[in-house]
C-alpha cells in the first residue's frame, strides 16, 4: 500500500534510514535520477547520488535531521544536468524523507536572465557604441549608453534600422547587416565615411566610424542576430588628413628651394631630398642608413679622400644631435661630374622628442 501511495505522487520521493540509507524510492525518483530502484534501494544516500556528497545539498539533509526542522534546498547534478528543489523532512523516529522536483526549466531561465542581465549591463556602460538588432529586418533590441549619444539620446529600441536611419539607404550598410545575417560572417570595417542624421531632425553630418558586425548564433546554429561595434573616428581621420595635407604642402616648399635639403628620420635614415640636393649630388636615394651615406651619395673630403661616413656632418646630427655649421665636401657623381658643397646639419626635437635631423647645402 505505501509503495502505491508513493507511485502516485507527483514528486521524487526517498526515504532514509538512521544510517543514511535509501529504504524506499517511488517511480518518480527513478525518473528524476534516471536509476532503477534497485539501483537506490539499500544504498547510502551520498553514494547513490555521488553528485551531492559534500555540497550544501548534504549539510541542510543533515541539519534537517540534527535540528528535526524541515529544510528546502535547491541543487544543480553536473552528471544529469538538471535542477532539484529539495525538502528534506525529519519523521522523528529517524528516518528523513527527501522530496524532489525538478525545477530546470525554471533554474535555467532565471540563470539565462541573470547572465544577460550581466551582459547587458556591461554593453550598457561600454566606452564603445554597441548594439544588438534580431531577425532578418535587424530589429533594434539593445542600444547602449554610447550608441544613444551617437544618435542624440533617440529611442530605437524596437524598430529596424531601415526604419530608424532611412539616410543610410545606399551607402551599403544595410546590405552589410544582410550579408552578415545570411552567411553567418563577421564583417570588420575601418574608418567608414557615413552620412547620418544624429539628432532625428533632418541635419546631416558626415563622420568616419571602425565597425565590426557580428553575427549572433542560437544553439542550433541559426544566426538571429547581430551585435554591432562601433567607434567614431571622424576627428582623428580629418586630423590626419589635415597633418597628411601639411606634410604635402611643406614637402612641396622644401621641393622648390634653391638650397639643398635632407631630412632624416629619429634614427638617421634619409627621407626626404628635395630638387635641388638631387641636381647636387646627381641621385636621390631614399631609406639610406648613416652607415652607408658615402658610399650611395659618392661623398669625399675636400682633398679627394674618402669621407668616413660617421663623421659627415648630416651623421654627427643624426646619430650624436651634433649642430655642424659650414662643413664643407665633395660629391663625385655618377656621370664622373665633381661638385663642392657647404653645408650646415642639426638635430630637429619637438616637444623634448628627437624627430630626426636636417642638412641644408648650397654648391659652391
Amino acid at each position: 500500500m505505501l509503495q502505491t501511495i508513493l507511485d502516485n505522487v507527483t514528486d521524487g520521493v526517498l526515504v532514509l534510514d538512521a544510517d543514511w540509507r535509501i529504504t524506499e524510492a517511488n517511480r518518480r525518483a527513478e525518473t528524476l535520477f534516471r536509476r532503477r530502484r534497485a539501483d537506490l534501494v539499500g544504498r547510502v544516500v551520498w553514494e547513490a547520488l555521488p553528485d551531492v556528497a559534500g555540497t550544501r545539498f548534504e549539510s541542510e539533509v543533515r541539519m534537517a535531521r540534527e535540528q528535526e526542522l524541515v529544510r528546502i534546498v535547491e541543487h544543480f547534478y553536473p552528471s544529469l544536468y538538471v535542477w532539484h528543489k529539495v525538502r528534506a523532512a525529519p519523521s522523528g523516529d529517524g528516518n528523513t524523507l527527501l522530496l524532489f522536483s525538478d525545477i530546470t526549466e525554471i533554474a535555467r531561465r532565471q540563470h539565462g536572465e541573470a547572465v544577460r542581465e550581466a551582459v547587458r549591463s556591461i554593453v550598457r556602460q561600454a566606452p564603445i557604441a554597441i548594439s544588438i538588432v534580431r531577425g532578418p529586418e535587424h530589429r533594434f533590441e539593445v542600444v547602449n549608453e554610447m550608441g544613444l549619444r551617437l544618435i542624440g539620446d533617440r529611442e530605437v529600441e524596437g524598430r529596424t534600422v531601415r526604419d530608424a536611419f532611412p539616410e543610410l539607404e545606399g551607402q551599403g550598410f544595410f546590405e552589410l547587416l544582410d550579408q552578415v545575417y545570411a552567411t553567418g560572417e563577421a564583417f570588420e570595417g575601418h574608418e567608414m565615411p557615413v552620412e547620418f542624421d544624429p539628432t532625428g531632425t533632418g541635419e546631416r553630418v558626415k563622420g568616419c566610424f571602425n565597425v565590426i558586425y557580428q553575427p549572433l548564433f542560437e544553439a542550433d546554429g541559426r544566426v538571429s542576430g547581430i551585435l554591432s561595434l562601433s567607434v567614431d573616428v571622424t576627428d582623428l581621420v580629418a586630423e590626419r588628413s589635415q597633418m597628411q595635407r601639411a606634410a604635402v604642402e611643406h614637402r612641396a616648399i622644401l621641393a622648390q628651394l634653391l638650397e639643398g635639403v635632407i631630412v632624416t628620420d629619429a634614427e638617421g635614415h634619409i627621407r626626404f631630398v628635395n630638387d635641388a640636393a638631387e641636381r647636387m649630388h646627381g641621385t636621390q636615394r631614399l631609406g639610406v642608413a648613416p652607415e652607408a651615406y658615402t658610399r650611395e651619395y659618392h661623398l669625399l673630403r675636400e682633398d679627394g679622400s674618402e669621407y668616413p661616413a660617421h663623421d659627415l656632418p648630416l651623421a654627427r646630427a643624426a646619430l650624436n644631435d651634433e649642430v655642424v655649421t659650414n662643413e664643407r665636401w665633395l660629391v663625385r657623381r655618377g656621370d664622373g661630374t665633381e661638385a663642392r658643397l657647404e653645408g650646415s646639419a642639426s638635430p630637429v626635437f619637438a616637444e623634448g622628442k628627437k624627430l630626426g635631423a636636417v642638412l641644408t647645402m648650397r654648391e659652391i
